[in-house]
């Protein structure tokens, strides 16, 4: 159903487009010209560079200023919605964009799911507070709460699936947070001392028609102090920047850690991912005349994808390059299986992954909801093979497409990916 505009919805068709995303990303823009900020930002310049300058391949040095930027801005971001006493929400970790009358920054870092909207509202323990959220026509095909106490949102402290609750027939649930149990109530987290954010991600496989929830947060007992000043909100933005540089070096590190293949598929949890969430790793250098073969099973999965990033751990370019796919995106084997191509240049397959020119770049599948219990284990294989042998090296029936599709396979996903940064 359409979203009522005024006083909080800014957008009819986008839950995203409200008035917390547009004043809190206006803040964290104010914050991040700060001059204080500015000598944060250079600091950690200094940081990545000395650990990365001799180890990164010429094209990701390229990449190295709009890696430092995407990495800042993510912290200032984080940052600027901080304050538990009057909570707001935000979404985070995503492409910069033009809206709202304003071009916010990128936010790409600790490998991004583009197919995901990450959200944080910050709650602490003692403080009691009520999200109301409306699923979509087309909602989300998979959504997670997650209470996290650290500013990379890497620390869970505890979860909760949204297919474990309570929703009306209409979509409308109500999610309550305090100091005390849960007991019986479907839709409540226990707060637990030492929690910075509740962290919502909503994974969307269907691009052209999913939406994530529309959400609104309150206090319900009364604040303790008055808002956070900018002043207050830029010291956290500097502390962020200068320690956050340690988790994130350490997750792009965890894809350097093997061979050119990807990982056996384990949980997430154990280095900050998603709790709820299997997980296949790869690093991976390509020749121009070499291509990857990946092929997974669905194992039963609610939601699953395959998403390429930078040596930086962030996403490539999401609209316009087909450097992601998610499961209503991809095109199955014959045996059910689904198989992907990773090569410098288009082989005409439906599931192809473009590295926009990156000889080396790393790769993500996850598997996410396991409603069957009897379903298959999560499974993956990977090999390299010579580009002029894929043909003969693909299983039977690969799903092919001619250049006119692939086309209109791109000019879906640029109209999809519209709709994130659309405002009535």
């Amino acid at each position: 159903m359409p979203l009522d505009t005024g006083d909080y919805f800014l957008s009819a068709a986008n839950p995203v487009a409200n008035v917390d995303q547009r004043d809190l990303e206006r803040l964290a823009m104010r914050l991040f010209e700060r001059p204080d900020v500015r000598a944060a930002r250079a600091r950690a310049e200094i940081m990545w560079r000395r650990v990365t300058d001799r180890l990164m391949p010429a094209d990701q040095m390229a990449l190295f200023d709009d890696h430092v930027s995407d990495y800042c801005f993510k912290c200032t971001l984080v940052a600027a919605n901080t304050d538990a006493n009057h909570p707001r929400i935000l979404r985070v970790y995503s492409e910069g964009g033009q809206w709202f009358g304003h071009k916010v920054p990128g936010a790409k870092w600790g490998g991004d799911n583009p197919n995901n909207a990450y959200r944080i509202i910050p709650v602490a323990a003692g403080g009691r507070y009520e999200l109301t959220g409306q699923r979509q026509v087309e909602p989300s095909t998979y959504v997670t709460f997650q209470l996290v106490s650290n500013s990379t949102t890497s620390a869970t402290l505890a979860s909760l699936e949204q297919l474990d609750m309570e929703i009306d027939g209409d979509g409308r649930y109500r999610l309550t947070l305090d100091d005390m149990p849960a007991g019986k109530r479907r839709n409540h987290l226990q707060i637990p001392a030492g929690t910075l954010y509740l962290f919502i991600r909503d994974s969307m496989g269907d691009w052209e028609r999913q939406q994530p929830d529309a959400l609104q947060v309150r206090r319900l007992d009364p604040p303790t102090r008055p808002p956070l000043t900018e002043d207050e909100l830029a010291a956290t933005a500097i502390r962020n920047i200068l320690s956050d540089v340690f988790y994130a070096y350490y997750a792009q590190r965890l894809f350097f850690n093997g061979p050119q293949m990807m990982t056996p598929p384990e949980g997430a949890g154990s280095v900050g991912g998603l709790v709820t969430q299997q997980g296949s790793l790869g690093h991976f250098t390509l020749r121009e005349d070499e291509a990857v073969i990946i092929t997974a099973n669905a194992a039963g999965a609610t939601y699953r994808d395959i998403v390429l990033h930078d040596l930086w751990l962030r996403s490539l370019p999401n609209r316009d390059r087909q450097i992601s796919l998610t499961n209503a995106q991809m095109a199955p084997d014959a045996d059910g299986r689904f198989t992907y191509v990773l090569s410098m240049a288009d082989p005409g397959v439906h599931n192809w992954l473009n590295p926009c020119g990156l000889h080396d770049v790393l790769v993500l599948h996850r598997w996410q909801g396991f409603p069957d219990p009897d379903a298959e284990a999560p499974s993956i294989e990977s090999r390299k093979v010579a580009l002029a042998r894929l043909g003969e090296a693909l299983p039977p029936a690969v799903a092919k497409v001619t250049p006119r599709q692939r086309q209109a396979q791109i000019a879906r996903r640029q109209a999809a990916y519209d709709r994130r940064f659309a405002v009535d």
